[in-house]
């Protein structure tokens, strides 16, 4: 593994796809990141078809959403985008990253409403916020 900037190892290419999801993990930690990045995901994948379709509306749309992330990462977790590692790579994990979040915060697991984060599961079984332990007890 190669250090980044902030001493983290990169996982190097050939790791798994879970070695580089736990690095992306921990390249954004703060609520600060993690909102810019709710929002600024899904404006650059709605820009992607804009961008064709309508580019006086997807050009900026796409920049936005990704001048909305880089912010992110300078302003909250100061360090640079996990993309720079393996552009990509890092794309598929902002995408799995974001449906993450999205179950966090439908399950009010999420950091971002005062909720136990993603990061800070257990090792029970908990996946996406969806306990998976003992239903029979409850009843």
């Amino acid at each position: 593994m190669t250090p980044a900037a902030d001493g983290t190892d990169v996982p190097p290419r050939s790791a798994s796809f879970e070695e580089k999801m736990a690095y992306y993990r921990s390249q954004h930690t703060t609520p600060g990141v993690r909102a810019t990045h709710l929002v600024g995901i899904p404006a650059v994948a709605a820009a992607l078809p804009l961008i064709v379709a309508r580019p006086r509306v997807g050009v900026p749309l796409f920049l936005g959403g990704w001048a909305l992330q880089v912010l992110g990462h300078k302003v909250f977790e100061k360090n640079s985008p996990a993309l720079t590692k393996g552009l990509f790579t890092y794309q598929f994990c902002g995408l799995a990253f974001w449906c993450e979040e999205m179950a966090d915060l439908i399950a009010g697991r999420s950091p971002l409403t005062g909720g136990k984060g993603s990061d800070d599961r257990d090792d029970l079984g908990d996946v996406a916020g969806i306990p998976v332990g003992d239903f029979a007890q409850v009843l």
